[in-house]
């Protein structure tokens, strides 16, 4: 039975152009427990966005602002037109103007998600700032942060 579960696939692959460890890379890719950088940027979406508006409901100049005026404001910039076109690049999708309110709806939802409730705390503690020991090692630091990465644009780091 379990050389007929497989004939299909192993005869397309046979059959077709394709290059075996390549296949086989991208098969191991899949593994629970390894990460790929597309598994890596998704995640550290959140994170970053968490930051961001974090520090943007913080800043003086946005006292007083509702939390969706901030968030659109942050939308519309070239900042995050930047960050969006980084962050979805895997998934070949680019910022564009006219979804400025879902934007701003999938933002205010990431935000809402009790999932993220330890970086809004943790950023709210914090000032809107990764606090780092100057002693500590890049990747120990990452590793601490979830290994999510971080847009080294967007967040504020801080040693203690």
């Amino acid at each position: 039975m379990g050389k007929d579960k497989w004939a299909k696939v192993i005869e397309y692959l046979k059959n077709s152009n394709r290059d075996p460890d390549k296949v086989l890379k991208l098969l191991k890719g899949s593994d629970k427990g390894i990460e790929t950088s597309y598994t890596v940027s998704r995640s550290s979406y959140s994170l970053n966005v968490i930051a961001v508006i974090t520090q943007k409901v913080m800043d003086p100049k946005n006292k007083g602002k509702t939390l969706t005026h901030v968030i659109r404001t942050w939308a519309k910039s070239k900042d995050f037109e930047d960050f969006y076109n980084l962050m979805k690049l895997n998934e070949k999708k680019k910022y564009d103007k006219k979804l400025l309110e879902t934007y701003v709806k999938q933002i205010n939802d990431l935000w809402t998600k009790p999932q993220q409730r330890h970086w809004r705390n943790y950023f709210k503690k914090t000032k809107g700032f990764i606090m780092i020991d100057p002693t500590t090692h890049p990747h120990e630091i990452m590793n601490k942060v979830n290994k999510k990465g971080v847009h080294s644009s967007l967040l504020k780091i801080k040693s203690r």
